[in-house]
């Protein structure tokens, strides 16, 4: 009975882990095309990190946002723009943070 019920956990992790990273992948996709359309801009590297705590204080979604960081170099010059992503029905929607 043991095993059966470590295996379920087991499953359930694992399931959440995976739609955990499916969010995480539609969210960085929709921040990455939310970037200004610069001349020669390109994007060096994505990553998504927790909303800070003063945002979820007051947050009364029913879904967990994260923040997605997008680092990009256009003309010499280095910068990183920062989203807000909420998954609704399926769907990442975001919004421009300064950080």
């Amino acid at each position: 009975m043991r095993v059966k019920i470590a295996i379920a956990a087991s499953v359930i992790l694992l399931a959440t882990a995976d739609s955990r990273a499916k969010d995480n992948r539609a969210c960085i996709l929709k921040a990455t095309a939310t970037v200004p359309r610069i001349s020669g801009l390109v994007i060096k590297k994505t990553r998504t990190r927790p909303v800070p705590a003063a945002i979820l204080a007051t947050w009364q979604g029913q879904t967990r946002p994260i923040i997605v960081d997008v680092d990009t170099a256009a003309a010499g010059a280095e910068e990183t723009y920062s989203y807000m992503c909420v998954m609704t029905k399926g769907s990442a929607y975001v919004r421009r943070v300064m950080s």
